[in-house]
């Protein structure tokens, strides 16, 4: 796209992209020098002395995540594959009703969800702090993976089905290899979006061994350790650092999956 601008019109963009990148960047700076006020770093040292398990709940949060995206991926690209290539009765309205539940808000389905939580006693485990969040961010996952499957050729497919290949084996050798970029874009925003998820742990969690992450800062700011601001700043920077690190590892899939099947010609 810069190729066809000129060097003023190049600078004009960049400079309005710097100026955009220092309003998101301002607060999470602030945010970090208010952790370090006072005390310094030892504000951070406070934060995992207070007889809260801090480190239980940043693993806890790793492991709901890490739970949620092997499933969202794997029920959501093989899916997002059947709708892009398959053709089978009652396709586009399946289709349609899966984009539908897009609209369905998951506090809307708070009081459902708890009661099938509690006839399965799943209250205060992992299942239920994977599986609700999972079932509501799966056709945000198919969307974004059928647009991209639908922007790669049948060509190939034909060819492995002339070769005599199962419909497994070319999602699983051809396919799924192919639609990285789409799958990564589901995975970073889906970490993103579990790693700050508050609803589930909230409704699920009983014990403080079961609290994810942001649990964590609402139990800094509504017990005595609340008094210390900086000491809520510091656990603030700690619940960003990952999101921040899983998205600029992974940006260079990002705008590649998200464009990919809107134009076609």
């Amino acid at each position: 796209m810069f190729k066809r601008l000129t060097v003023v019109q190049i600078i004009i963009i960049q400079a309005i992209l710097i100026l955009v990148s220092l309003i998101f960047l301002i607060p999470l700076i602030n945010v970090f020098r208010l952790s370090l006020r006072g005390g310094g770093f030892e504000n951070y040292k406070t934060l995992f002395s207070t007889g809260m398990p801090i480190g239980r709940m940043f693993l806890n949060s790793l492991f709901v995540c890490a739970l949620q995206i092997i499933l969202i991926v794997s029920v959501s690209s093989i899916a997002s594959f059947a709708f892009s290539k398959f053709r089978f009765r009652g396709k586009k309205i399946l289709y349609t009703l899966v984009m539908l539940s897009m609209s369905i808000p998951m506090i809307a389905c708070l009081t459902p969800l708890f009661t099938i939580m509690k006839t399965l006693s799943a209250h205060n485990t992992y299942f239920a702090l994977t599986v609700p969040f999972a079932t509501f961010w799966m056709p945000v996952a198919i969307l974004i993976q059928k647009n991209y499957y639908d922007s790669i050729g049948n060509e190939m497919m034909e060819a492995a089905i002339v070769d005599g290949c199962s419909w497994f084996r070319i999602f699983k050798d051809i396919y799924f290899p192919l639609g990285t970029p789409a799958t990564v874009n589901v995975i970073v925003f889906a970490f993103i979006a579990g790693w700050n998820d508050y609803v589930n742990p909230l409704l699920f969690s009983k014990t403080e061994e079961m609290y994810t992450l942001p649990m964590a800062i609402v139990a800094v700011t509504t017990t005595i350790r609340g008094s210390r601001p900086e000491v809520v700043y510091a656990c603030c920077v700690i619940m960003a650092i990952p999101s921040i690190f899983v998205y600029i590892t992974l940006q260079k899939y990002l705008g590649q999956g998200m464009t990919a099947g809107a134009v076609k010609g």
